[in-house]
């Protein structure tokens, strides 16, 4: 928590920066990076333009050129004094604040606080350097001063409120929580806010949730919303509830909004989504169906009546999803009509859906989809094309989900090597993945290269020795293919400690057993996977273990059943054919 506070903080630098000397409390925030080198080169990029304006003095150029050589070479403590010599002799906020910077990405606080002072000396008129100031006072184990300057920026807030919750996510970022926590008493003591008050207890239970105390903040969460007739106070009880895992609780709360302002659409769906976390469909149905149409609300409709088998209802409210015709982002409305229909097995209907999602961040998510559905279809190259222009567009996440579909399609159509092949290359830029790793481990068993199989999923538990799929993966292989079994036997038993519930891991302990000769252990196993999960690689499993325990017709009935689920099952076919129940 602590870390993604400080980067949040460090992007006030960058904003300040880009936006010149100015009250910054409504400036947009920018992301930033706080590492020392990218201090060190904005620090490069300050100079460049400092010297071209021309004008400094022998003294400040001196210090600035060597702020810049020692930062290039990475002393950036020298670096640092340097910087800190330039701020005072010159008279440009930039120096100061590139001083806050690499402060910052050094976690020097001394140096901090210089550098934030020299900064509000030369840019009165900014918020950034006290909030800098207050940071560097709070890790030198001055709470009270840290407060004192917090109070200040909140007295001169036009936004009380939002200034209080701002000093409040600066509080967290302090190195120990009892700084932390004193700073916020003693910032209360100075408002003259009674600490049982609604916005004493609120901003002690942000406080505290951001310290990762959630049971105490949710606490004082619901003390601050049992005062008053306030939305915000009551969902944020809702939300420290469902963060504490009482969903019940949260949903209670969420109700209390509700009262208070029973027409805000945000408020329902948060409520509909909790009922969808504690498995009542039919409540969030009922729900949804009250509230006015727009294209969140039918998607998730549509979603639910799925998820609870009404399929002519889902299909119904699909039609009106389709039909909408006041919508606030057409390509967001398209992406949702597609998703739904490919939901619902209308292929044709969503990839003439997902073809209108022409451009926005959805875009290349639409391109993945339809590429999904045509390789489903056959259409193996136009799917290949589609996962191409969504590599070619650049972004990591969707870059590694190309590679994925693309490599389970090829997988599927009977081209493992292929598939190996392509994962090998995806591999050589992130040869870390664990997603990669172990998709190429699969393909690898596909095509009988079971020493590669391994191998991948091997270096996936040198990354995660608690890799629960890795352990199965490697165990199940070892125990299908090879006559490794007790190895094979070590390495599920780990898995399934780790996921005790799982119907992929409860299958290979069963089928591990079974290879050891153990039919009568493996049987509860397996059948508590198909119970799990209806697949026909399992339901083959149980079969094969009741016909070897001369149960011959409850293995019948398991494996006729299977196939009339799963005709074009290869796995099912053939163990149906090695007991001769089908020629």
């Amino acid at each position: 928590m602590r870390k993604l506070l400080l980067a949040f903080l460090a992007s006030v630098v960058l904003a300040a920066c880009a936006a010149g000397p100015h009250n910054s409390e409504n400036q947009t925030q920018q992301p930033a990076d706080t590492t020392q080198e990218t201090a060190i080169q904005d620090s490069d990029s300050d100079v460049t333009n400092v010297l071209a304006e021309g004008g400094l003095d022998a003294d400040l150029l001196f210090h600035v050129l060597a702020a810049e050589r020692l930062g290039r070479v990475g002393d950036f403590e020298a670096a640092m004094e340097h910087q800190l010599e330039a701020a005072r002799l010159g008279d440009d906020p930039d120096l100061a604040r590139q001083v806050v910077s690499l402060a910052l990405a050094l976690d020097d606080w001394s140096a901090l606080v210089d550098g934030a002072m020299r900064w509000q000396e030369l840019a009165p008129g900014e918020r950034s350097p006290g909030r800098f100031l207050a940071l560097g006072l709070l890790n030198l184990g001055e709470p009270e001063q840290a407060a004192a300057v917090l109070g200040q920026q909140i007295a001169g807030s036009s936004e009380p409120e939002a200034a209080w919750r701002e000093a409040t996510m600066l509080l967290a970022a302090a190195e120990r929580s009892e700084d932390a926590m004193a700073a916020m008493d003693s910032l209360l003591s100075d408002a003259e806010l009674d600490a049982d008050s609604a916005l004493a207890l609120e901003n002690r239970s942000l406080l505290l949730w951001q310290l990762e105390r959630t049971e105490e903040a949710l606490a004082l969460a619901l003390q601050a919303a049992e005062q008053g007739r306030s939305v915000r106070r009551w969902v944020w009880a809702a939300q420290l509830a469902a963060a504490a895992d009482d969903l019940d609780l949260a949903l209670s709360h969420y109700r209390r909004a509700r009262e208070i302002d029973p027409d805000e659409v945000a408020l329902a769906l948060s409520e509909v989504e909790v009922l969808r976390q504690l498995d009542r469909l039919e409540e969030a149905v009922a729900e949804l169906q009250r509230l006015p149409e727009s294209s969140e609300l039918l998607y998730t409709l549509g979603s639910y009546q799925y998820q609870l088998g009404q399929t002519e209802a889902a299909r119904a409210t699909w039609g009106r999803l389709a039909a909408l015709d006041q919508i606030d982002d057409p390509m967001h409305h398209a992406f949702l009509t597609g998703f739904l229909a490919e939901l619902l097995d209308m292929g044709e209907q969503a990839l003439g859906w997902y073809e209108k999602v022409e451009s926005g961040p959805r875009a290349d998510r639409a391109r993945l989809r339809r590429a999904i559905i045509e390789g489903d279809r056959g259409n193996l190259m136009v799917a290949r094309n589609l996962l191409r222009s969504v590599r070619l567009a650049g972004g990591m996440e969707l870059t590694e989900q190309a590679w994925l579909i693309e490599a389970d399609l090829l997988r599927v159509a009977g081209r493992p090597d292929e598939a190996v092949e392509l994962l090998t290359i995806a591999l050589r830029e992130r040869p870390d993945s664990v997603a990669l790793l172990y998709t190429r481990g699969i393909c690898a068993v596909a095509m009988d290269d079971l020493e590669l199989a391994e191998q991948d999923f091997r270096r996936i538990l040198q990354i995660d020795d608690d890799n629960a799929m890795a352990l199965n993966a490697l165990g199940y292989t070892l125990t299908d293919r090879t006559d490794r079994h007790q190895e094979a036997y070590r390495l599920i038993r780990r898995a399934l400690a780790l996921e005790p519930d799982s119907p992929a891991i409860l299958d290979s302990m069963g089928w591990v057993y079974f290879r050891l000769g153990q039919p009568e252990q493996a049987l509860p196993y397996l059948e508590q996977a198909l119970a799990g999960e209806d697949n026909p690689e399992i339901a083959a499993h149980v079969g094969e273990v009741l016909w070897v325990l001369e149960r011959q017709s409850e293995a019948t009935e398991v494996l006729l059943d299977a196939l009339e689920r799963f005709p074009e099952d290869d796995y099912l076919l053939d163990t149906l054919r090695r007991l001769g129940l089908l020629e």
